[in-house]
């Protein structure tokens, strides 16, 4: 009898054990066919496939990423950074989710989460994080976010803040 109840139970988790690996295998797919339509340009398809990945394994804090890029690539921000924060609760080291929220709270308008995002990516990972905010990538994406918020006086200095500091630059490599 306890052969047989061992018997079952070892079945039993043996079943739960292969359910959980074929959902992960299942999430895995699906987020790479997130990624293929993302790399298209094809972003509310990247993000319906990140979506499905996320519901096969909710605690990957890849696909919580993904999906928060291609909302990003949607200006879907304050989505992406409800899928960020997710992200950074299941890993409050993911460099790449804490780089990805700093950009949108800037996109935001909120300097002060930006900074503090950016901050906490730097303690995790430097050298990642300092060329993901390259100087020239900086002034990109500022020039970009001051086009969508022209009259936005701290934007106008922040800009003029970066010049100083490229000219600067400049003069040193000069």
């Amino acid at each position: 009898m306890k052969r047989l109840i061992l018997l079952l139970i070892t079945a039993i988790l043996f079943g739960l054990a292969f359910g959980t690996i074929a959902q992960n295998m299942e999430a895995a797919q699906l987020n790479e066919k997130g990624l293929r339509y993302l790399e298209c340009g094809n972003y509310e398809m990247a993000r319906e496939y990140f979506m499905q990945a996320i519901q096969h394994d909710p605690t990957n804090k890849l696909f919580y990423n993904n999906y928060a890029v291609a909302c990003m690539n949607m200006k879907k921000y304050h989505e992406a950074a409800n899928m960020l924060t997710i992200a950074i609760t299941i890993d409050p080291h993911y460099v790449k989710a804490l780089t990805n929220i700093a950009i949108v709270n800037f996109h935001l308008l909120k300097f002060a989460d930006a900074y503090t995002y950016y901050r906490r990516a730097l303690m995790v990972d430097s050298s990642y994080t300092k060329e993901r905010f390259r100087l020239d990538k900086v002034i990109a994406g500022v020039k970009k976010v001051q086009s969508e918020n022209p009259d936005n006086e701290d934007l106008k200095e922040i800009m003029r803040q970066l010049e100083i500091i490229k000219n600067n630059n400049d003069i040193y490599l000069k």
